[in-house]
């Protein structure tokens, strides 16, 4: 059904591409006193980390880490590490959120445009260190850990997801 793939291997693919985007997001905040140049980029970013990114958030709590269960408790260790970050994420991507929103309505004012660059900075930087902590850690012990019949269930629900969220 999954060709072999690993979940390991379609989440690092889908963490390039995201790399590529909070690199897009770096140069972007780092013209917001350009905002008839930058506004059709950020929007698209801004959209971009509003909706699809989370998608990815919903394949690892809900069919990776659920299979660390086997050999790891919840609470403690790397997974709630990752669950503590991803809410971490989560809170500072609303904030974000609702700044880009103002700056895009014709608000860019200095107190707007600071709280996207501190907010988007912090964003940047925590989401970097998490994709990296998962890449070479979290993944290690689950390519390490997980039988055949796991990562396919777990690839499986991944396509679900997927499914679901483009439905």
């Amino acid at each position: 059904m999954n060709n072999g793939a690993r979940p390991t291997e379609i989440l690092k693919k889908e963490h390039e591409a995201v790399l590529g985007k909070l690199d897009n997001m770096e140069r972007v905040i780092a013209q917001l006193d350009k905002r008839e140049e930058i506004a059709d980029k950020l929007k698209e970013l801004a959209a971009f980390f509003k909706a699809d990114f989370w998608v990815h958030f919903d394949k690892e709590e809900k069919a990776l880490f659920p299979e660390f269960d086997n050999f790891m408790p919840r609470g403690a260790g790397p997974l709630a590490v990752m669950l503590d970050e991803h809410k971490v994420l989560r809170d500072t991507n609303a904030v974000m959120q609702r700044a880009i929103g103002s700056y895009l309505n014709h608000d860019d004012s200095s107190e707007v445009r600071e709280k996207i660059r501190r907010n988007g900075s912090h964003f940047i930087e925590t989401l970097r260190n998490h994709i990296f902590k998962e890449d070479n850690i979290l993944f290690a012990m689950a390519e390490m850990h997980f039988e055949q019949a796991q990562n396919d269930k777990v690839v499986r629900l991944f396509a679900e997801i997927d499914k679901s969220k483009a439905g």
